[in-house]
């Protein structure tokens, strides 16, 4: 049932023009990502994400909700 209303919800999404915004693994872009927390690892570079918080969704080329992230830092 969820899945399915998911899947719907994406699909209509899709028809007019909304994408969801990638944001493991890329870098921090401050137009489209918000920063919430600094995550201490060696699996990443610093500045890179490594965990989504909240998904953002941009419109075409508009921004409606920025994604909520955690962005890797140097580890101790």
């Amino acid at each position: 049932g969820i899945e399915a209303t998911a899947r719907e919800l994406e699909a209509a999404f899709a028809r007019h023009g909304i994408s969801r915004i990638k944001s493991i693994g890329e870098a921090l872009d401050p137009h489209r990502h918000q920063a919430m927390i600094e995550i201490p690892t060696d699996q990443a570079e610093p500045g890179i994400i490594v965990e989504e918080m909240q998904a953002g969704y941009m419109m075409k080329d508009r921004l409606l909700r920025p994604a909520l992230v955690g962005v890797a830092k140097t580890a101790d």
